[in-house]
């Protein structure tokens, strides 16, 4: 099955089967919401009860086989009661557990732990394939013959005795950092972006989206680019964003002339920058946050810049592919009004939520709380339109034949209205058990992998080379960080990504001497751009299901789109003035120096600006771009220079072909 089907690739149960899985994934899901609002429990119930009703669901939702996708087994119900049953040992003896450095009933506890990780490598074979349960099983190997690998790789072994006391009971195992994070941030801002869908408030962005894009050049791209920048900030997951967004974006942008295969990968690419876009980041944000111990108001502090050069590339990107290509905007008919596309009440059940989320966190109250506020928002939204009998949003127009139905919509019968409401919500909070289930099957692989480079010692040991290399060629270092990262972050969602690639790569870019803020925004973003690099890159597999496209051809358009996005780091990680830090003078020059750069790396990149770049002035414009990431003047005036250079070769030589065509 590919990445991109996975997600989706849930059974369907209908009559009382299918109610009752429906009740306990929603009774699952509420139960993360109602203790965000009144407390979480301790640290193991709290991810024992997170991890064992994901673990239980995966196996009623995702069939074991192909053959098996319309059939729920007696096996898989064996399985999801194994799994509330050893999650559950951790719930009932917890203060035992916590109080002791070893099993407490040694035998009972290693069959329990034995069975868990079987329990997780099906789970996470069922959700995500069996590339992640080879990349587990290889660390596993790795840990246990430690002892046998020559070099500075070997490490002295670890037994299976502690290897399974420390997956199971230990306090960075299965039920380690990352868990706890996924059992309460990351769970509550997909029940907060699912609800946002299901309430109808998520198309507002759409809307906005086409009235403020889709009249420029290219506007069917212009309208993925902002759209996917705004559901970016709330569902914090490329292909949840693209499977949102893209059922609109890409048809339109096919249906106005795109390329089926340019039209997935400026989906990929707006998708994959959502999830850095302030003022609400994707979860992977606030895991940074809570691994920095940082305000997560620091962390969007600093992203700012950097995410708002990324769509800046991207949209002159799209623009020059709209000259290239001669691509219209969007056609008048197609073009929300104003009244339409802010329309008061909508806009209110959209803003409203996201404001107080953005209060709570400004005022510096926890993740946890804000979410749950803005949860409860936005059902007092919903119910608020019915006693008011507010117009909800009016229909996204694809085509000219369609109309806006509000008005037949907001004449319902207020029963009708609240039967609507409700199974609005109930499908909202189902949708968002699903997206958990699965978010939590990458996290739990992702924190068996953490859990086992700290146990061996390899995130050290990475950190030592790289700090080697980098004492003779800094750049040298940072692209091996890079390198290192996309291929850790590969087929992983943001915030699983991340928390690798941090294990890793954080400590030898601090002991680089650079700062801790900058540096690991430098890892996040190269966890998000994972998503659209091959071999394994979830958000193109996930455009090219709705295009039409063909994989490599849709990356190839993506990873020429985000070229800046491997930029972009670069500059910020030598210039921390990108990220706000330092003088206002040094601030606007390295902001102006940065545009400079990315502007030259799109035009190099894509080739066009008012015609066809030959090869050479592409290569003076690009090196003029790289020659910008250098904080220092001199490099600046040559990167300007060679960019300056380049620019003028190639519009030289366009005069001299556009006088040639014109016949005398």
């Amino acid at each position: 099955m590919e990445p991109e089907e996975r997600e989706s690739a849930y059974r369907s149960y209908g009559g009382i089967i299918g109610a009752a899985l429906m009740t306990a994934a929603i009774l699952w899901v509420l139960f993360h919401v109602v203790t965000a609002g009144i407390g979480t429990l301790p640290n193991y119930q709290q991810r024992a009860i997170h991890l064992g009703g994901a673990l239980a669901l995966v196996f009623l939702l995702y069939p074991g086989a192909r053959r098996d996708s319309a059939l729920l087994r007696f096996g898989d119900l064996i399985l999801a009661g194994l799994s509330v049953v050893v999650l559950g040992y951790i719930v009932w003896n917890y203060d035992t557990i916590v109080e002791s450095t070893w099993f407490t009933n040694e035998t009972l506890e290693k069959l329990f732990g034995l069975a868990l990780l079987l329990l997780v490598l099906e789970g996470v074979r069922r959700a995500l394939g069996w590339l992640f349960v080879g990349l587990i099983l290889a660390f596993y190997l790795y840990a246990y013959f430690g002892g046998y690998i020559p070099g500075p790789l070997g490490h002295r072994g670890l037994s299976i005795d502690r290897l399974i006391y420390a997956f199971y009971l230990g306090e960075n195992g299965l039920l380690g950092p990352l868990m706890g994070i996924s059992a309460t941030v990351v769970t509550l801002f997909l029940i907060l972006g699912a609800l946002l869908n299901s309430s109808g408030a998520g198309q507002v962005f759409i809307l906005i989206a086409m009235r403020i894009g889709g009249r420029i050049r290219g506007g069917a791209g212009m309208v993925a680019v902002f759209g996917s920048a705004f559901m970016g900030m709330v569902n914090g997951s490329t292909v949840a964003n693209v499977t949102s967004t893209g059922v609109l974006t890409i048809p339109l942008m096919k249906r106005l002339g795109f390329r089926r295969n340019l039209a997935g990968a400026i989906e990929a690419v707006a998708s994959t920058g959502g999830q850095i876009m302030p003022p609400v980041m994707g979860p992977g944000a606030f895991l940074m946050a809570e691994l920095l111990g940082v305000a997560y108001l620091q962390v969007v502090t600093a992203a700012l810049v950097p995410s708002l050069l990324f769509f800046l590339a991207l949209l002159i990107g799209v623009y020059l592919y709209a000259l290239k290509y001669d691509l219209k905007p969007l056609p008048a008919e197609l073009i929300p009004s104003a009244r339409e596309a802010f329309a008061p009440f909508p806009l209110a059940s959209l803003l409203i939520p996201i404001g107080i989320l953005i209060y709570f966190i400004v005022n510096q109250y926890t993740i946890q709380l804000a979410v749950f506020w803005a949860i409860i928002a936005i059902v007092a939204m919903m119910l608020a339109g019915i006693l008011l009998h507010a117009r909800p949003a009016p229909t996204i127009r694809t085509t000219a034949e369609q109309v806006p139905v509000a008005d037949a919509a907001s004449i319902e019968p207020t029963p009708q209205r609240i039967a609507s409401m409700a199974r609005s919500i109930r499908d909202g909070l189902y949708d968002a058990a699903r997206g958990v289930v699965f978010i939590a099957m990458i996290i739990a692989a992702a924190q068996i992998i953490v859990s086992l480079i700290n146990l061996t010692g390899l995130g050290v040991t990475f950190s030592q080379m790289i700090v080697s290399i980098g004492q003779g060629n800094v750049l040298l270092s940072l692209v091996l960080t890079m390198v290192i990262a996309i291929i850790l972050g590969m087929g992983m969602p943001t915030p699983a990504a991340y928390a690798v690639g941090a294990a890793v790569l954080a400590a030898p870019l601090i002991n680089l001497g650079f700062d801790l803020l900058p540096a690991h925004l430098f890892l996040y973003f190269f966890a998000s751009v994972s998503a659209i690099t091959p071999p394994v890159a979830a958000g193109v597999f996930a455009a090219v299901a709705i295009s039409g496209g063909t994989v490599m051809g849709t990356a190839a358009f993506a990873m020429t789109l985000a070229c800046s996005l491997f930029l972009i780091p670069f500059l910020f990680i030598m210039n921390p003035e990108l990220t706000l830090q330092g003088d206002p003078s040094a601030i606007a020059t390295a902001l102006v120096s940065a545009t400079i750069g990315i502007a030259g790396i799109s035009i190099a990149a894509i080739g066009h600006c008012r015609g066809a770049v030959s090869w050479l002035p592409r290569i003076l414009i690009a090196a003029g771009a790289l020659a910008l990431i250098e904080p220092d003047w001199k490099t600046d005036l040559i990167g300007l220079a060679l960019a300056g250079l380049g620019l003028a070769l190639h519009l030289r030589l366009d005069r001299r072909m556009r006088s040639a065509a014109v016949p005398e």
